[in-house]
């Protein structure tokens, strides 16, 4: 007998933008107001998003990127396409997401040249992953 449930998936085309909510603002100081910068930034793209300004874009709110020593991070990835992590982002920085997010979508490998970034992501790409080889 076929199951009723749906399952829960994914939506099609969507690529994923993955956003550290657990960076500091500083070693010194790691919290403003009890909250960490990562959850500032969150909040920031999540404002923008809310708006509708975002097609083909999903957010993922995760624990760490592995960037600590360079707050904020935010990482973008979809199947066959080359995945890449920014750092040193701030709150400020949000609609800068956004737009490369679009070009991003965009894009047939993953890649945008520096030139064709926002400003603000032009000198903070430290993290460049190719797609695995077809099977």
């Amino acid at each position: 007998m076929a199951s009723n449930k749906k399952k829960a998936t994914r939506p099609q085309g969507h690529h994923t933008m993955y956003v550290c909510r657990s960076c500091v603002w500083s070693e010194a100081e790691r919290e403003i107001d009890g909250e960490r910068q990562g959850v500032f930034l969150v909040n920031a793209i999540e404002k923008r998003m809310d708006r509708g300004d975002v097609d083909g874009i999903a957010m993922r709110v995760v624990f760490c990127l592995g960037g600590c020593r360079n707050p904020c991070n935010v990482a973008f990835r979809y199947p066959g396409k080359t995945a890449l992590r920014f750092n040193r982002l701030t709150p400020a920085d949000a609609q800068a997401l956004i737009d490369f997010g679009r070009l991003y979508v965009a894009s047939g490998t993953g890649d945008v040249p520096p030139e064709a970034r926002p400003e603000a992501l032009r000198d903070n790409l430290v993290v460049r992953v190719p797609p695995p080889p077809p099977r």
